[in-house]
């Protein structure tokens, strides 16, 4: 049986991304290792949000090149998308697969054992995952890609543009982690706010959590960070209403300063910022609000 290992850096949509990986090659008839044994394969899911991002995803390649040296390594993620020339091929053995969005990571090992494997598990399915290895809470990711631009940040580069996944497959992915034991999910995506612009027809954030509300033993629903322009009424109506949705809300904030603000492109102002939080404690009290 040919063994694996997972090295993840970043997000918690990085976090997910790693996850229908594993769950891809585990089906392939692949173990997971999680010791101090050298693996036949490492996949590196990498970040590039900082520059300690970009050396600490260098790391985890580079010990994974020391843990076995004749390992395939499959090096993922943003820092992937960005920028080939930081990840040396050193020992040829080095395989970057960008657009993971696109195409199972399976084909980039053995593809004949790989098929092999895989076709033996008719119910295979690469759209979404069925559990969380290492957590008591799953995140479910319902969106991809961002358009904001602000001009510090990468992920637009490394992202692409917006992408939303389908009610119906996000509803079927939920009911699969509560069969696995999973009462709690978190919602998230690059710019979670901007879920379901892109779909035809559009659809919004609040509509997804009506959905799931509505699957039995799903008792916790809580979002990742989301802009401050997407904290809209609606989402601030079922936040007050909603009994399986957790009251809290993590709203960036980059700088409490415009003139930065302006020159990070955040389109908002320090005022605009502190209305809304204000706004929204009047409708919720005792809300949590992080930034």
């Amino acid at each position: 049986m040919k063994t694996i290992k997972f090295y993840t850096l970043g997000c918690k949509v990085n976090q997910y991304d790693t996850q229908l990986i594993r769950e891809q090659f585990i089906r392939a008839g692949f173990k997971e290792l999680d010791n101090g044994l050298p693996a036949d394969v490492y996949v590196v899911n990498t970040c590039t949000v900082t520059h300690r991002a970009d050396k600490d995803s260098l790391k985890f390649i580079r010990k994974a090149e020391k843990e076995n040296p004749y390992a395939d390594i499959l090096v993922t993620g943003c820092l992937a998308e960005l920028d080939e020339v930081k990840i040396s091929n050193s020992n040829n053995k080095i395989t970057l697969v960008k657009n993971k969005h696109k195409e199972s990571i399976l084909s980039y090992i053995n593809p004949l054992f790989v098929q092999a494997k895989y076709k033996q598990d008719s119910k295979h399915d690469c759209a979404g995952i069925s559990y969380f290895t290492g957590h008591t809470r799953a995140f479910l990711k319902i969106q991809d890609g961002c358009d904001n631009f602000c001009s510090y940040c990468k992920v637009p580069y490394v992202r692409g543009s917006p992408r939303s996944k389908a009610i119906s497959e996000i509803v079927i992915e939920a009911e699969k982690l509560v069969e696995s034991g999973f009462k709690e999910v978190v919602l998230c995506g690059v710019c979670l706010g901007a879920y379901g612009k892109d779909l035809v027809p559009q659809s919004n954030l609040v509509s997804v959590i009506k959905r799931l509300e509505e699957i039995s033993g799903l008792l916790r629903i809580r979002l990742s960070s989301i802009e401050p322009k997407d904290v809209n009424d609606a989402l601030i109506k079922e936040l007050q209403s909603s009994d399986k949705l957790c009251p809290h809300l993590h709203i960036p904030l980059q700088s409490g300063d415009d003139d930065v603000l302006k020159a990070m492109n955040r389109n908002y102002a320090r005022t605009e910022y502190l209305n809304l939080v204000n706004k929204i404690r009047k409708f919720i009290p005792d809300i949590a609000i992080t930034t």
